[in-house]
């Protein structure tokens, strides 16, 4: 049996993921395995849909399991991002195939991308570029062109080929026994972003959507920006410097921006705008801000240390009984039994379940606390 991994937001499901799992299927895929943000995601915001109802339709459409990655790794540079999920999908021990989209649909144009940026040459000049005030994408563009020409460079001018480039340095840096499959990601203009944009505005593209989902569009059961923009003002006029200087990624005087700007603006769009500067994209200024509002602090080990299960699929459950034989980590849909298989694991899990909480007071219609410990496994019938 062959089991394709598929890195995911899904926010929200419509039908360009349709499109991927066919082309799955079609590339020789028995069954998919999904690991997804759960209620935040990696620009730094909070999910359209919570991560029961997107895990949810995944499980409806295609997938046989769909794993959460943790917050913590949700909300993380593209590089921890990728590392992260791929080290989960590789802990399970069944999963033989990475599979993603890319702009160019060329996997040995990523491998010779992912080369490049490892190469002593390019951290070099990335180093030095930093130190002039570039980004750190726009440095490792530029260095990776000086050193190895503008083809393999041009692989860092579209976000998603940036992903997958560090999907890959993940597989190689790991020893991974998983092989990297793209595809070239339909150009159509279809994205979730155009979804979400549209939903905000009060149009919901029925024609693209799941009916669950569309469904909870039109009974307005999203996340509400405006509640968000409230929460982090609150906690972050709240958070002393000492507690947000241990926030990740506040390097190069973040936090104190985040703190000053706190005190000086009056909602969060002026706070992200006040807080950026030329060296640093207002994707990390949001994930940093994300990061300080759900109180999360410090360092974290490379890979998750569990497997949450949100959802089984077709199929899932012969696949849960491989896992269960060949797993290098703990699995379970339960986060308690999660919680007393380590101390980390214990921490990580308390991240989560505050993170959800904070996220169903930001929604159009609140939720209760606890739903990490009341929600029951989703089971397609």
């Amino acid at each position: 049996m062959s089991i394709f991994g598929v890195v995911c937001e899904c926010n929200p499901y419509h039908s360009g993921h349709g499109k991927l799992i066919a082309e799955a299927r079609r590339r020789g895929a028995d069954a998919l395995v999904a690991v997804m943000s759960g209620d935040f995601v990696q620009r730094g915001e909070p999910a359209l849909l919570s991560k029961f109802n997107r895990a949810a339709d995944l499980a409806r459409q295609g997938f046989s399991l769909v794993f959460e990655l943790p917050v913590r790794y949700s909300l993380s540079s593209s590089e921890r991002f990728a590392a992260a999920s791929v080290g989960l999908l590789d802990s399970l021990g069944a999963v033989d195939t990475l599979f993603f989209g890319s702009e160019c649909g060329d996997a040995g144009l990523l491998y010779d991308a992912a080369g490049a940026a490892d190469s002593e040459r390019t951290r070099n000049t990335v180093s030095s570029l930093c130190s002039l005030g570039y980004s750190y994408p726009a440095a490792l563009t530029e260095a990776v062109k000086a050193n190895f020409g503008e083809r393999t460079s041009s692989v860092f001018l579209s976000p998603n080929n940036i992903l997958a480039v560090d999907y890959v340095r993940a597989l190689t840096k790991s020893g991974s026994r998983m092989r990297a499959e793209t595809v070239l990601r339909d150009m159509d203009g279809l994205t979730a972003h155009g979804v979400r944009e549209a939903a905000e505005a009060g149009e919901i593209m029925y024609s693209l959507l799941t009916d669950e989902t569309a469904g909870l569009l039109s009974e307005g059961d999203t996340s509400d920006p405006a509640k968000w923009d409230v929460i982090c003002m609150a906690s972050l006029r709240k958070i002393s410097a000492e507690d947000l200087a241990e926030v990740p990624d506040m390097q190069s005087g973040l936090d104190r921006r985040i703190y000053k700007a706190a005190r000086e603006e009056t909602s969060l769009k002026q706070l992200l705008a006040s807080a950026k500067t030329r060296s640093l994209t207002m994707s990390r200024v949001k994930r940093a801000v994300c990061n300080a509002v759900l109180g999360i602090k410090g360092t974290a080990p490379e890979i998750p240390p569990y497997a949450r299960l949100l959802a089984v699929g077709q199929g899932g459950t012969e696949i849960l009984r491989s896992i269960s034989e060949r797993a290098r980590i703990p699995v379970s849909e339960n986060l308690l039994t999660l919680s007393a298989t380590s101390s980390e694991a214990a921490y990580r899990a308390g991240e989560e379940m505050l993170a959800t909480d904070i996220y169903n007071t930001a929604r159009r219609k609140p939720r209760p606390a606890g739903e990490d410990l009341t929600r029951r496994l989703f089971k397609k019938d």
